[in-house]
């Protein structure tokens, strides 16, 4: 880590009007699962709250905040060229990645991962431990997104497009239809978090949830390892 390259990414990431789109999403979550929990009442049972928070939480709002994040923080910075002023530092490339990821990931735990904590809260309060697994089952798949998209902001000339169709036809679309996908599935693995962690039963059968931490740790392990040995390969002429 490079606490320079910290400050820089935090700033950065406020700093532009994108901040405001992820603040949007949070809000929006918790003002639907408001409204749910108002007009639905009883009808909206255990399973109905769990699949709202599956498909537009973990579905929807964690992968956008975490495309956001990392589009304004690598993508852009590749684009616009402010990635020469890092380069030509004296800081090895897999520090730059691994600073600005835990910034992502901060941002993924402040946009994401609290409010679908927060969402199941108001739908569900305490009871069958669905708040603390949508907690979870957030920040596991959006820390598994930190990796995938560092991975393609760095290796595509239009990484935020790559990493739009990716999401929109692996993860929300593939995963979806055919079985085997979701063992490769961001998504799927939070999914899995969120069943094994509440006590609603669930005749989905998803992937076990040791499977979805370890792959989770795979992807985000070698995304910024594989992104840092990317940038390493870069020259201030490539620039």
């Amino acid at each position: 880590m490079n606490s320079a390259i910290l400050r820089l990414g935090v700033r950065s990431l406020v700093g532009r009007a994108r901040v405001y789109l992820m603040l949007a999403l949070p809000v929006l979550l918790v003002l639907l699962a408001l409204l749910l929990r108002s007009l639905a009442g009883a009808d909206f049972g255990p399973g109905d709250k769990i699949g709202f928070l599956k498909v537009f939480g973990v579905g929807v709002v964690v992968p956008i905040v975490t495309l956001i994040a990392t589009s304004t923080l690598i993508s852009s910075e590749l684009d616009d060229g402010s990635i020469i002023y890092l380069l030509s530092k004296p800081v090895p490339r897999i520090a730059i990645v691994a600073s600005k990821a835990v910034v992502i990931l901060a941002a993924v735990v402040l946009f994401a991962a609290v409010p679908l904590g927060l969402a199941g809260l108001i739908l569900a309060g305490g009871s069958d431990r669905i708040a603390l697994g949508a907690f979870a089952g957030a920040l596991l798949s959006g820390t598994a997104y930190v990796g995938i998209f560092i991975v393609l902001a760095t290796l595509l000339k239009r990484s935020v497009v790559g990493a739009l169709v990716y999401w929109l036809v692996w993860e929300s679309t593939l995963s979806s239809l055919i079985g085997p996908v979701k063992w490769l599935s961001a998504r799927a693995w939070g999914s899995s978090v969120i069943d094994s962690i509440s006590t609603v039963s669930s005749d989905a059968k998803g992937v076990p949830w040791w499977y979805a931490v370890l792959t989770m740790l795979i992807a985000v392990l070698a995304g910024v390892f594989l992104a840092g040995r990317r940038l390493s390969s870069m020259t201030l002429s490539d620039e």
